[in-house]
């Protein structure tokens, strides 16, 4: 049964059998970490002192020169350990029978009721049931016994548990597949083609970088800089201006260097994220849980806001490298800390919560969530050193958040305040993938590897319990302001790990030849229903297509036309076309803007009220051939406030193209889809 258990540094630093290609991929993935911390932390100087990309670049490479200095120099002095001895806990009887059945049955119960809320289940069953199940499996994880021997435990003390002996079953079988799945991910990256109409904040800051040499410090989508930053997206990320500096260096677009170098690393550097997980808290049949895993991320295109969404789909962006990368490297750099607690484990902990942050400011509250779910059972359990040192994690993306809030005068995102059963469906999704994801969660305790893994699994359960209360996310989007993006909390679960972990259960075969297929017994009704529940992330469902080769993310038709208009209009100039047009604007210069590419940052922008409603009017005004059109002065006057220089429609749409005309634009032009007038003046 689950007891926690304390390995020391010394008596397995790898798996014995991992081979040297998977000993080097993680050397390689924690080199990545480590290089993008020091990247934001040149870039957050950069920002105080106002320096030009090349600088920051000179002085990147010069932190990663340090940095492997610093290495080679100390490599034994970094791996040593441990920092300090831990009491070594005594075998305990196994948990009363049915305090183990309460924990598992709530939660079944709690995961169920999760992911069946939309036909009907009320959430209070949700909440409920996790909280019972969070209490009983807490009381079997900590539990003490009066015979404490008071021995700690030393470097070199070999204490592994006999029954421990599935967790260090051979993983290089596994290796191939995860490298070829991370092969297969990263190319499929390249044909599909996901849209997000994020990408004109996240786009446009790489495209300004690389036009201008400089960090955009102001607003790039509507103006040329003479708006301030839009409200809610203070410029701590740092993953647009890297993307940008070294696209400015190799001579190449913006956006191609993202789609066609930073996606499919990102999506193999996630692949192999994973399988890091699933090997540090797989009991057994590593392989089989990867596999799983793998499956549920490619089938879970049920919602845009799924884990599979934000995978291969839409990897470019921060934020879904936070969620596909960071978190699951999070929890192994967790794991690792608590089980060895080495000075490279401490740093590479320290290294994470720094890159989390210059991949979104979302880190300020995602990464203290996954760090303190950690750090709080560990301490429960006794270790309190170790608990309060893994919070370093939390450290960089805590004193961020606080800077924003001293430094900026509105951090408050517009929008949807997402309450928890939304949340859950959003990210966690509903139906029979929601009530795997929940059932995997609220059961992970028991089918984690026993000791740290089982313990931090229980403390994610626990975290996510609490956010499902009635009222917490709520007070959070009060105090913090940021209610908008609080749905992310979900991104603290790593779903597709912990729903690979029920692959691994243990299934009693009458006979042992039996074994071998009860064994494939679970994977393959996970299999069955994540084949019936689920949708692919690549399906137009999803808001996906699968191109003939690899592309921009945006239709080619799009691209091609606002090209076209854009040239039209020339440097300086303000255009205006339907929505599905413009948006694509903010992807290809600077130079040139756009009347409203996105309503959400429009909303969020922080300039007169005038400027926000007449480029609303003037979106309505072309946006489709049917529906309610605004009044002809409103656009007249909108039009010669906004000074566009280019206005479009659709072909078909004569009454947008009418209400053009009755402004006083004409000279016709044919391009693409659209029909484009200038005004009076050209």
């Amino acid at each position: 049964m689950v007891q926690l258990l304390d390995r020391a540094v010394g008596t397995r630093p790898h798996r014995p059998e991992e081979s040297r290609t998977t000993r080097l991929v993680d050397r390689l993935c924690d080199a990545a970490v480590l290089l993008f911390a020091a990247w934001t932390a040149v870039y957050h100087a950069g920002l105080l002192l106002r320096l030009p990309t090349w600088a920051l670049l000179l002085a990147w490479l010069t932190a990663a020169g340090a940095l492997a200095g610093a290495w080679a120099a100390g490599r034994t002095w970094w791996e040593s350990g441990p920092l300090w001895p831990e009491r070594v806990r005594p075998a305990v009887p196994r948990p009363p029978r049915a305090l183990v059945v309460t924990a598992v049955a709530a939660g079944a119960v709690a995961g169920t009721c999760a992911g069946l809320h939309p036909s009907g289940v009320p959430w209070w069953c949700t909440w409920v049931a996790g909280i019972v199940s969070v209490a009983a499996t807490g009381a079997c994880l900590l539990r003490r016994t009066r015979g404490e021997n008071g021995k700690e435990s030393g470097e070199h003390e070999d204490r592994t548990d006999p029954d421990e002996d599935a967790a260090y079953e051979p993983t290089r079988r596994g290796t191939p597949l995860a490298l070829l799945t991370g092969a297969g991910f990263a190319v499929a990256s390249l044909f599909v083609v996901n849209t997000d109409g994020d990408d004109a904040y996240f786009v446009s800051r790489s495209v300004a970088t690389a036009a201008t040499g400089e960090i955009p410090l102001k607003d790039v989508i509507f103006t040329p800089g003479t708006a301030d930053e839009i409200a809610g997206e203070p410029p701590v990320a740092s993953v647009e201006v890297l993307a940008g500096a070294l696209a400015r260096v190799a001579g190449v677009p913006a956006p191609s260097f993202l789609w066609y170098l930073m996606l499919p690393a990102a999506v193999f550097l996630a692949v192999w994220a994973l399988w890091r997980l699933v090997r540090a808290w797989a009991p057994r049949r590593a392989a089989l849980c990867f596999a799983v895993a793998a499956a549920y991320l490619l089938l879970s295109g049920t919602a845009t806001a799924s884990l599979g969404s934000f995978h291969l789909p839409r990897m470019w962006q921060g934020k879904a490298m936070l969620v596909s990368v960071l978190v699951p490297l999070l929890l192994v750099y967790l794991t690792r800390w608590a089980e060895r607690r080495s000075r490279r484990d401490l740093a590479l902990l320290a290294a994470a919560g720094i890159t989390a942050v210059g991949l979104t400011s979302s880190a300020a509250f995602v990464v203290p969530l996954v760090a303190g779910a950690a750090a709080v059972v560990l301490m429960a359990a006794g270790r309190v050193r170790t608990g309060l040192a893994a919070c370093a994690a939390a450290a960089y993306p805590v004193a961020a958040g606080l800077a924003v809030l001293l430094f900026n005068d509105d951090t408050s995102v517009a929008g949807r305040v997402h309450d928890a059963p939304s949340a859950y469906g959003w990210v966690l999704l509903h139906g029979v993938l929601g009530v795997l994801a929940g059932c995997a969660l609220w059961l992970s305790p028991w089918t984690a590897r026993r000791g740290v893994p089982a313990l931090i699994a229980a403390g994610t359960a626990a975290v996510l319990t609490v956010l499902a209360l009635p009222g917490v996310l709520g007070a959070a989007a009060e105090l913090s302001g940021a209610g908008q993006v609080l749905w992310r909390t979900m991104w603290i679960v790593p779903a597709p790990v912990l729903i690979g972990l029920l692959a691994t259960v243990r299934v009693p075969a009458a006979r042992p030849a039996l074994a071998r297929l009860a064994a494939a017994g679970p994977a393959a009704v996970l299999a069955a229903a994540l084949a019936v529940g689920g949708v692919p992330v690549w399906s137009a469902s999803n808001g996906s297509a699968v191109a003939a080769r690899p592309s921009w993310k945006a239709t080619g038709r799009a691209v091609g036309t606002a090209r076209e208009v854009v040239a039209l209009a020339g440097p300086g100039g303000l255009v205006l076309m339907p929505s599905r047009v413009m948006r694509t604007v903010p992807l290809l210069t600077t130079d040139t803007h756009a009347v409203n590419p996105n309503g959400h940052y429009l909303r969020s922008l922080p300039v007169p009220r005038r400027f926000v409603d007449d480029r609303r009017v003037l979106t309505a005004a072309v946006r489709d051939t049917r529906g309610a059109k605004p009044d002809a002065a409103a656009v007249k006057a909108a039009l010669a406030r906004t000074g566009v220089d280019v206005a479009c429609a659709w072909r078909r749409d004569e009454r947008g193209l009418e209400l053009l005309r009755d402004a006083g634009y004409g000279d016709a032009r044919r391009i693409g889809p659209l029909t484009c007038l200038l005004p009076p003046s050209r």
